[in-house]
């Protein structure tokens, strides 16, 4: 697709208007219409609905404009890359972290990519893996951390680390066992059949279906949690724990990272839930740092082997 045809698909798309496109774009309107012909005949199939009052998108249409949107995506950072090595800039790597996961093989790998490449710019940003995964798959960074499984084909996803799955209880419940504080290994393990019908505190499913659905068929294979509250990140759940709302499953990593007075953690019967965590890419992105950063992933063997 060509990137002035693809800007000019997205400018129709946004506005629904010929006429407010073609002001935003400085160009006449009937030089914007032939355009959209022409790209229409390149790609054989009518992109744009004339037939109503208003213009609108057909079914190739919206898939055309979510690929003209992130062709101009990687032309834009390919031409500010380009523009930084022509100033003698050593480059950039734009990574997305997972709010619940950190340090671990990316945190050292990130560290040893500083060492090796100190000239290059890193750029770190933090959200759900929902919202990673769709950073990754529409070009906006280079790497995206999320928490498994992934349903989008439009990324690859290597596993890089897995994290098991405990229970976070008010102190005054019964499963608590007399436990005073966050730490494991001083009452036993729960068994999962213990959790059915208890009041359950959970993160929206949205945030990661894939790591949500995990836990829910682990932990109650025979039907839902009954989920009494949900709030919007790990922090928040367990202060909801430790006010007596409820019981919340959570990584370990992140459960014992809080230290929330009045929350105490169990671990679970054996077989322990594993929750991976992946790095997610795109395999047509050039750019050689986020491939310097994979390299050290993949083959550093302090790091150990990603998958």
């Amino acid at each position: 697709m060509h990137l002035q045809r693809a800007r000019y698909l997205v400018a129709v798309a946004e506005h629904l208007s010929f006429t407010r496109a073609a002001a935003e774009l400085f160009v006449a309107q009937s030089a914007l219409s032939q355009q959209i012909k022409v790209l229409e005949r390149e790609v054989g199939a009518e992109l744009i609905d004339r037939r109503g009052p208003r213009i609108g998108l057909t079914p190739a249409g919206e898939v055309a404009v979510s690929e003209a949107r992130y062709l101009l995506t990687v032309a834009d950072r390919g031409l500010a890359r380009i523009r930084a090595a022509a100033l003698g800039s050593g480059g950039a790597l734009d990574i997305a972290l997972t709010r619940s996961w950190t340090g671990g093989v990316i945190g050292a790998a990130l560290a040893e990519f500083r060492r090796r490449f100190p000239e290059v710019a890193v750029t770190e940003r933090r959200g759900y893996s929902s919202y990673n995964a769709e950073l990754a798959a529409a070009g906006e960074i280079d790497l995206a951390v999320v928490r498994g499984p992934v349903a989008d084909e439009r990324i690859r996803v290597r596993g890089c680390g897995a994290e098991r799955l405990v229970v976070a209880l008010p102190a005054g419940h019964p499963l608590a066992d007399g436990g005073d504080g966050p730490a494991l290994g001083a009452g036993p393990p729960i068994g999962r059949d213990r959790l059915r019908g208890e009041p359950v505190v959970f993160w929206e499913r949205d945030n990661a279906p894939g790591m949500y659905d995990t836990i829910v068929s682990a932990l109650w294979p025979d039907g839902t949690p009954r989920v009494v509250r949900r709030e919007a990140d790990d922090e928040m759940v367990l202060r909801a724990v430790a006010d007596g709302v409820g019981v919340a499953p959570m990584p370990v990593g992140r459960a014992t990272a809080f230290r929330v007075p009045g929350v105490v953690l169990r671990e679970l019967d054996p077989p322990a839930v594993e929750l991976t965590v992946g790095v997610a890419t795109v395999d047509d992105n050039p750019n050689p740092a986020l491939r310097a950063f994979l390299d050290i992933l993949e083959r550093d063997p302090a790091l150990g082997a990603v998958r």
